[in-house]
């Protein structure tokens, strides 16, 4: 019987060998299961995007397990976009298609077509115009009156679409119109042919009511190098003795967490290099992390945060401008001071931008993709803890600034935000706006909002951080 157990014995162990060998060839089967996409094919990309995605996106727990890698890399990234996600994207440098147009890389000017409360007509109304920008070059000002586009006059019902034509073209024609009566005269028309702006300079001025020497300062956007380009203007006000600031970021879409820290050094009573200044909160990977105001302005080493505090002008509260444009680092500017001094937005809600991103690209050598992302990474909360303004800041003074036309120059008196904060400076609400007398022009006011141009490329704006 012994033999027999032996057998039985010997064969039992050759039977778990086997059934070894073969649970480690399975196992080698299931961790080479990943296929390795040729480079350039949309699997190759889609799979270096969700994997990118999982480790940083803010939704990362979100992301479909298996998600279908042959689409086109735009498809698939807008498949797997949380549906909470309101500004991620991501671009293919070179590929003018996948990038959002701008008005920097376009004509250099903004407008909004609405439908005038007491006549009834339908126009654009000219809301910004760049510097050394092709709309400024073919003489549009803040304040014109657009009647016609490419010829076509704009009406409700082609209002979006040939906003839309205009954004996506490379030339245009804009005609220019006046009122006379209760009807809009055309007067000249431009041809305006795309090109490239640059930076955009700050305007300000300093202006007394009741005693008070009273700043004006607006910024197009937190660009790098803004908090460095200002300094010498902060100094001035300082010189001059400025006891109250009021800063017009009411088209400022944002840019740079460390360019709105910068700002708020050369702002805010008491603050230093330490001072708690802003809170991210990312996915499981990325946690929670606090940065102080020097952290945050100083990280990319751009700007000397003590020089900047040289600056100061050590106010207890400021006076924001603000509209729907209003997005991102702006938004950071009006939550995260609030902790320190007394912050008073004027104008309408803003457009309510709490996240935050930062650029992710291909880093193996070589390189296998070219596409770049932009995801939403963290959320952003303020010193005190205080965020979740994704529907938007409310103003304390509520203005809009398209039921008082013609608009005015930025940091002119007579314009209704400026004046606003005037008022409430003063203590005076009898400050007066000078009407324009012009015999074929008169006050008008919006009645719809049909569309607009700057909102529409603010939606493509992020807060922009470092990982």
């Amino acid at each position: 019987m012994q033999p027999i157990f032996n057998f039985y014995k010997q064969g039992r162990h050759v039977f778990i060998c086997l059934m070894a060998v073969l649970f480690l060839q399975n196992s080698c089967k299931k961790d080479n299961s990943t296929p390795n996409y040729p480079v350039g094919s949309n699997e190759n990309i889609n799979t270096w995007i969700l994997d990118s995605l999982k480790r940083y996106y803010y939704w990362s727990d979100g992301l479909p397990s298996k998600p279908a890698l042959n689409r086109p890399p735009l498809d698939f990234f807008s498949a797997i976009r949380n549906s909470s996600d309101r500004f991620s994207y991501i671009l293919l440098p070179g590929d003018p298609s996948t990038i959002s147009p701008s008005n920097k890389s376009q004509y250099g000017f903004d407008y909004t077509t609405i439908k005038e409360k007491i006549t009834g007509l339908v126009f654009g109304v000219v809301k910004l115009v760049l510097s050394d920008s092709p709309a400024s070059r073919g003489g549009l000002k803040r304040g014109d009156y657009i009647s016609k586009i490419n010829g076509k006059t704009i009406t409700l019902e082609n209002a979006a679409a040939l906003q839309q034509e205009l954004l996506s073209g490379s030339k245009v024609i804009i005609t220019l119109a006046e009122l006379n009566g209760n009807d809009l005269k055309d007067m000249d028309s431009v041809e305006l042919t795309a090109g490239f702006t640059f930076e955009q300079p700050a305007v300000s001025n300093i202006t007394g009511v009741g005693g008070s020497k009273i700043a004006y300062l607006y910024i197009y956007d937190f660009s790098p190098g803004l908090a460095t380009s200002l300094y010498n203007t902060f100094m001035s006000f300082k010189n001059a003795g400025v006891t109250e600031l009021i800063l017009d970021l009411r088209y400022n879409s944002g840019g740079q967490v460390a360019e709105a820290a910068g700002l708020c050094a050369m702002i805010a009573s008491g603050v230093n290099y330490t001072t708690p200044f802003i809170i991210y909160k990312g996915n499981k990977n990325g946690g929670s992390r606090s940065e102080s105001l020097g952290d945050a302005a100083s990280f990319d080493h751009t700007l000397n945060f003590n020089t900047l505090l040289q600056a100061n002008l050590n106010l207890k509260r400021v006076f924001i401008l603000g509209t729907g444009a209003t997005a991102s680092a702006s938004e950071v500017m009006i939550n995260n001071l609030k902790p320190y001094i007394e912050v008073m937005l004027i104008g309408e809600k803003t457009r309510g931008k709490d996240e935050a991103s930062f650029k992710i690209s291909d880093a193996r050598v070589p390189k296998q993709v070219e596409w770049e992302m932009h995801p939403i990474v963290y959320k952003l909360f303020n010193a005190a803890g205080n965020g979740s303004y994704n529907a938007g800041i409310d103003p304390d003074i509520s203005v809009i600034e398209l039921n008082d036309l013609p608009l005015q120059p930025f940091g002119a008196r007579e314009d209704p935000l400026v004046k606003a904060a005037l008022n409430r400076i003063s203590g005076n609400n009898t400050i007066r706006i000078v009407q324009l007398k012009s015999s074929n022009k008169r006050n008008l006011a919006a009645g719809n909002i049909l569309a607009d141009s700057r909102a529409m490329l603010t939606s493509a704006s992020t807060v922009i951080t470092h990982r």
